[in-house]
This record gives structure tokens, sequence and C-alpha cells, in this order.
């Protein structure tokens, strides 16, 4: 406005002011529960960009090629007004003053960068497992608070897919209850470990797309071949932004005392020493990466020295806390022994609580009611997903892993199993132990029906049969967020949760299996032992192992009490 009048100008200005006096009113402050019906909404990007507009926020990047609207013009009370009469009525000048800068400063801060928000990452957030706390994490690091956020957080919502509410069936019905129960990660929300850790301001992080953590996150998947690098980035982000809230740099090594600080309010927060001990790793492969993959060393040698220091510094806390790591353990293992071991009936109580609404779904797709799928709901998608993965881990003993890593090629390739034609044995052997397990006839059809019907409608795209997918090497088991699973212990634990069965976890089913075995020959322990937990120097070896496999599945199979 060069060319205009100051009083254009002094109009302009005080526009601005009561647009951020208005933004501070109602902009900042969010209620759990708007986030959660806007979460379950058909559309939750197109709500959440009408709710942000509505609070004079700017959303850029939008496909289409509406404009953003102006922002509102509504006055505000005047803050030193308010505080002299109410908050700070026996305050002295200065203090007033001196919080009305500070206001000043938010309010500068939330116009920078709490205004403007790129569809891009709306987007992202939208198709993450858990949208309303990837929002709340969001929201807060702009300078935002989210009011009124449960205890026991309600269930996660589900957008991809349209809900259809089915009343609970009759004792003698056959149709599953299509209820909503995609539980929330515990890891994430709904506990009071979480609450304790929003609270404290330790879920804040820095964007996860600034250089130093996109190039560490590069590293990590291709140089590394770390599938779940996520994690550990975001673990670096949270730690950038304790050091430095404004802006993320390196110069953290510099601030031994507070570093140190960090990691001791993380135990105080409640997370284990073990849980502490992989922050301090993340932030030393962070270190590793930017001072021997990067040109620091040629372009800051100062700093890259402040950071091999910073190296030997996170040293000597990992050894000061490697004694409390152990304790730990020795801990949680006779907290196991405490508990004694489940019997084989109380391992698979989900299998069988779940049972009568799982074959419900699979009725469905096997009648030919659903068009590939399509007509399930996406509750009805997740059992089917869950209750498989449930039957790999309780019902065969295998460890996590064995889900996540069973890919389309190892579906394909099953054999049959040459002593009991009815059965099929199918082997797993990216696994970092590779592993086989066996399935009756009944339980490939239901393998082999998520497998045409429900994954497509999971990756998106409507496939007729998997053989005729060119990607023979996608992991069978995928999400409804389309990606491969990456923790099926939630899973399990949501599985659990819905039907209200005490939650059995993949060790505590494997050494239920293995406590039973203590009255078998040494030969048969340790066909036992090599089904659950054989480790073979080859592939090929490993598929030798399918006469083992199906030797010691009729014996866990006899064990349950399950027939041939």
């Amino acid at each position: 406005m060069k060319n205009s009048s100051e009083a254009d100008i002094l109009a302009v200005v005080e526009s601005a002011k009561r647009a951020a006096s208005n933004l501070m009113r109602t902009g900042r402050v969010w209620e759990y529960s708007l986030l959660s019906r806007i979460m379950k909404s058909p559309d939750p990007i197109g709500r959440m960009i009408e709710e942000l507009q509505s609070r004079g926020n700017a959303v850029v990047g939008i496909p289409t090629k509406d404009p953003a609207p102006a922002v509102p013009a509504k006055t505000h009370w005047s803050l030193p007004v308010h505080l002299r009469r109410s908050c700070m009525r026996t305050s002295s000048e200065a203090d007033i003053l001196a919080v009305v800068e500070s206001a000043k400063r938010v309010v500068s801060n939330l116009l920078r960068t709490g205004r403007v928000w790129e569809y891009s990452l709306l987007s992202r957030i939208m198709k993450s497992p858990d949208t309303i706390g990837r929002m709340i994490e969001e929201l807060e690091s702009r300078g935002n608070a989210v009011v009124g956020i449960p205890t026991e957080a309600p269930t996660a919502a589900v957008p991809a897919v349209p809900d259809v509410p089915v009343e609970a069936p009759a004792e003698s019905s056959s149709e599953s209850s299509g209820e909503l129960y995609q539980c929330p990660d515990t890891t994430k929300q709904g506990t009071s470990l979480r609450e304790r850790m929003a609270s404290l301001g330790y879920y804040k992080k820095h964007s996860l797309d600034h250089d130093l953590l996109v190039s560490f996150a590069k590293f990590l998947k291709f140089d590394l071949s770390n599938e779940n690098f996520k994690q550990e980035v975001e673990n670096v982000a949270r730690f950038l932004y304790f050091m430095d809230p404004q802006q993320a740099s390196l110069l953290f090594v510099r601030q031994h005392e507070k570093s140190r600080e960090y990691f001791l309010k993380l135990s105080e927060a409640g997370l284990s020493k073990q849980t502490v001990q992989n922050y301090i790793k993340s932030v030393k492969r962070f270190l590793k990466f930017h001072t021997g993959s990067t040109d620091l060393c040629f372009t800051d040698r100062v700093l890259h020295e402040d950071c091999k220091n910073y190296s030997s510094f996170l040293d000597n806390i990992t050894m000061a806390t490697s004694k409390q790591v152990s304790k730990e353990t020795t801990r949680k293992r006779f907290d196991t022994f405490q508990e004694g071991v489940l019997s084989s009936t109380q391992v698979t109580a989900v299998l069988a609580a779940a049972k009568k609404d799982f074959l419900a779904v699979i009725g469905k797709l096997h009648a030919g009611e659903c068009s590939p799928g399509h007509q399930l709901t996406l509750t009805e998608l997740q059992l089917v997903l869950y209750y498989l993965e449930a039957i790999v881990i309780l019902e065969h003993a295998q460890r996590p892993g064995v889900v996540e890593h069973m890919t389309v090629t190892e579906w394909i390739s099953r054999r049959r199993d040459d002593t009991r034609p009815g059965f099929v044995v199918v082997a797993v052997k990216e696994h970092k132990t590779a592993a086989t397990f066996v399935l009756t006839q009944e339980q490939e059809m239901w393998f082999d029906l998520y497998f045409s019907e429900v994954r497509p409608v999971m990756l998106g795209k409507k496939r007729k049969r998997v053989e005729d997918d060119d990607e023979t090497d996608e992991r069978f088991f995928i999400s409804s967020t389309d990606k491969a699973i990456y923790n099926a212990s939630n899973d399990l634990e949501r599985l659990h949760k819905k039907y209200q069965v005490p939650k059995v976890t993949s060790q505590m089913a494997r050494r239920a299996y293995e406590t039973a075995t203590k009255e078998l020959s040494d030969v048969q322990k340790t066909k036992v032992a090599g089904y659950l937990t054989h480790s073979t120097a080859t592939a090929e070896k490993h598929y030798r192992m399918k006469e083992i496999g199906s030797a010691v599945d009729a014996f866990l199979r006899n064990l349950r009490g399950d027939s041939e």
C-alpha cells in the first residue's frame, strides 16, 4: 500500500487487529467433541476446511479453485482493560503490560504459523489411523488448545467407508453386530500416560517436513531399510521441539543440561526406562547421520565437532540408564511369572467370542451378497482382518512380525500338507525368524475370501484375483488406510477390547504352548520349539520345516481340543 494514504493504511491495521483479536477468541480453543464429529463425518477433510475457515484460517493447496473466504472482522474486548478489571486487578501496571506484550507475541506467532493449512497436510491427517489424535497434535503444535478430551477417548473415526448401523442380532441370528469398534491405539490416546504426556507438552513436535527430518527419514528408509522409520523421526521431532520450539536445528548439541532434563522428564511422566533409552538411541542415530552422511564436516567444522562431543554425552547417559533398564526387565519377568500360565482355552477365548460375528460376515462374502466386499461396513472389514490376525498369533502362536511381514507371494505359494490333504502350510521367510503355520480347509477358505474380497477394498482398488496383480510382493495383511499392518499387537488388543475378553499377547500365547510341552519327549519338544521360534540360515532350509510344522500343528490342535 505504498501509494495509499496514511488513513487507509491505519484502517487496514485496525482491521487486522480486530481479526487477530477475533482469532485469539474463537480460533485457538477446540472442543474434543467437535473434532470427533468432524472425523466421523462423511467428508472429514471438507468439514475440517469449513471449520478452519470459519475461524479465520486459510487452507492452501486445495485441488479446486475456490478462493479462501475473507477474514472476519468482528471486534473483541480490550485485553489491558480486561486484565485491570479481572484477572490482574491486584497486579502492577508493569506486570499487566508484560502480559499484554506476551499476548501480542502469541498473536503474531499464531497469525504467522497457525492460520495457514496445507491441503496435503489435512489429507495426510485424515488418512492416518488415529485422525483425532493426529489433529490434536497438529493444533497444539500451532499454539491452539483442545479442551474436553475425555478420560477414555471414544471410538476412533473411520471416514474412508460409510458404516451403516445394524441392530444387534438375536440369539439365533446369523447377522453380524455391525457395531463400530475401531478402538483407539492405546499407545496413542485414551490412556492416563498419553494424557499426562500431552498435558506436559511432550507430544509437541516440529513439522516432519523440515529439511533436517526429511533427510533423516530418507536415510532410515532407503539406506537402513527401516520400515518403521516414522516413529523414530517423530521421536527426534519431539526432542527438537523441546530443545527449541521456534526452530529445528542441530544447535541442541550445545545444551547438555537441557537435554538431560528432557530425558529425565520423560521418565517422570511415566515412560519406561527402555522407552526413554529408545528416544536416546533415536537422537544418537539422528546425530550419526548428520555427522557421517552429510556435508556438515565441511560446512561447519565447529558444529560438527560439537555433534561428536554430544554423541559421547549421550553414550554416558545410556551407560548410566542401562542398569535401570536391566532392573526393569527383571521386574517384568517376575510379574510374568506371578501371572502364571494360561490354558489353551484362555489363549483363544477372543476367537470363540468373536466367531459368531466373524462367520456372519464370512457368510455374506461366501454367499455372494457383496460385490467384492464393497457392501460391507468398515467395522465388518476390520473384523475379518483382526480375526485372521488373531488366528495366526493366538491359535498358531506366531510372533506379530509374521502377520506384519507375510506377503502375497507367500500366500499364493502355500502348499498342501502331504500327510493331511485337508490342510495347507504357509511359510513366511522374510520375517527375522522364518516361520510356518498350518491352516485347516475352513481357515484357508477364510483367508482366501479376505484375499480376494476384503483386501482389494482395503487397498482402495477393485481386483478380481491377486494372481493378476503385478505387485506380488505386497504385504498380505492390509490396514484400512491401505498400508501394510504397522503393529499387529494393537489390532489384537482392539479385538479383545471389542469383545471384552482379557487381553492375551503373543508372548502369553507362546508361553502357554511352550509350557504345555513339558510332558513331551525331547524330540517332540524340539519340534514345538522349531515351530514357535526356529531360525534358519536360508529360505530353502526354512521351507523344509513343512513336515515338522504339520506334526506340531496336529499336537497344538489336540491340545486345544480341535477336531481334524
